[in-house]
């Protein structure tokens, strides 16, 4: 069991204590109802917000990191308290000689420090996160600027590339790591570029001769179920029809991992390269030097 989750059970399990003990003082002292009610529902409702504070923090993910600061202000706020509640006591002792409800005043001031540091704490700790929050961002924004610049400097090398492999080379350059380009034409296929270790490369040729009658640049982002069975470690899929004539189809596919998770900037970086890639190629087939010649 995590931190979060310990601590917050932790919290939960000392507020329904301190809600019980002071039902439990109530009805000790009086059984009157209204005066029970009057006695012992502040104080429960202190207790058991202590305990909802706890069930809230073992639920929330936002105070991963930071959950240590909840408990150590509530002992903090526990402990000034319980020693206000000593110099009362002492106080009392002194001008009155005697102790009575010694025991009812300190568990009532023991909830209210538990309660207000508890408070303190989940404060304290959600406010030490929004700067994990803005670090986790900011290397999000960094990471995907970083691939957009590569994107970039692809697009201009995918737009001087003397054939298809050339263009297929750079177009497997996705950011993903496990990326295939495949080829049908003639009544063949062919793999013009291939970096996919996971799945073998006829399943990545079948894969993509399923999606082949997409829209063409379109990039599509597959989840389970597949076009094709692939293998359990495969999470996800991305997939775009470079050009489709009447010649040859072009298809790009990139495969996902658990240690490569698909996002939103994976799909719009694929596809600008496929819109590189697209020109490219079509620009390529219009010569006649190429008519006939797919760069195999």
């Amino acid at each position: 069991m995590n931190q979060r989750l310990l601590t917050g059970a932790a919290l939960a399990l000392s507020g329904v204590v301190l809600a019980a003990i002071q039902v439990l003082h109530a009805v000790q002292q009086t059984r009157i109802p209204v005066a029970v009610a009057v006695d012992a529902l502040p104080f429960a409702a202190m207790g058991l917000a202590v305990a909802y504070a706890g069930v809230w923090l073992a639920r929330d993910t936002t105070f991963e990191g930071a959950t240590s600061r909840v408990p150590v202000w509530a002992a903090g706020g526990t402990v000034t308290f319980a020693a206000v509640a000593a110099l009362l006591l002492f106080s009392q002792r002194v001008t009155d000689g005697s102790l009575a409800r010694a025991s009812y005043l300190t568990v009532d001031l023991v909830t209210v420090g538990a309660l207000a540091g508890v408070l303190v704490g989940l404060y304290d700790a959600r406010s030490r996160s929004r700067p994990r929050e803005l670090e986790a961002e900011r290397d999000r924004i960094e990471a995907f600027a970083g691939k957009a610049a590569d994107v970039n400097n692809y697009g201009r090398a995918i737009a001087g590339a003397p054939s298809a492999d050339g263009v297929a080379a750079f177009g497997a350059m996705t950011g993903m790591e496990e990326t295939a380009v495949i080829q049908f034409g003639d009544g063949d296929t062919v793999a013009l570029a291939n970096t996919v270790r996971t799945v073998p490369v006829d399943v990545v040729s079948a894969f993509a001769q399923a999606v082949r009658t997409r829209q063409q640049g379109e990039v599509t982002v597959h989840d389970r179920p597949f076009p094709v069975a692939l293998p359990d470690s495969v999470t996800g899929c991305l997939s775009a029809v470079v050009l489709d004539d009447t010649d040859t189809t072009t298809v790009v596919v990139s495969v996902a991992t658990a240690d490569t998770t698909i996002g939103e900037a994976d799909r719009k970086l694929l596809e600008l390269i496929v819109s590189h890639a697209k020109v490219r190629m079509a620009a390529l087939r219009s010569r006649p030097s190429e008519k006939g010649h797919t760069g195999r």
